[in-house]
């Protein structure tokens, strides 16, 4: 592996994707590195307008930004670490592995275990995904 210049690190809300960014940031600071923290919208089950009103289900991407990615960017002030955020949607693993193909990141930041629970059980472990699916050195955090 060369020189790490740009770090792509999940964000999903939970207290290990924000272990992951810390992670990151100090890499990044360490290495004079760029990290990218994106958080990914995932798409609602085909059937699942049928049951729920949709319109109800709109999100507001600058507010959840805010949300997110306000502890990531003080982590990345006090640091001194050269932080961008991203909002897409898709599903989690593929947009990530794209990201990280398509935008030559060197090293992908995942928490070992974000959201989980039947949600886990239904739609797989993200990071296991990530880890399978790209070329890319990829880092867990525990």
């Amino acid at each position: 592996m060369g020189k790490i210049k740009k770090i792509l690190v999940g964000i999903d809300g939970s207290s290990m994707s924000y272990k992951a960014a810390e992670v990151a940031l100090d890499l990044a600071a360490s290495l004079n590195a760029h990290v990218t923290a994106i958080y990914v919208i995932p798409p609602l089950p085909a059937d699942y307008g049928r049951f729920f009103d949709l319109s109800a289900l709109k999100v507001d991407e600058e507010e959840l930004d805010r949300k997110l990615m306000h502890e990531v960017r003080l982590m990345a002030i006090s640091k001194g670490a050269k932080l961008e955020t991203k909002i897409v949607r898709g599903r989690p693993s593929e947009v990530i592995v794209s990201l990280a193909e398509e935008e030559g990141y060197d090293l992908i930041v995942l928490g070992n275990t974000g959201l989980g629970g039947a949600y886990k059980r239904m739609m797989g472990s993200v990071a296991s995904e990530v880890v399978n699916s790209t070329k890319k050195p990829v880092l867990l955090v525990r």
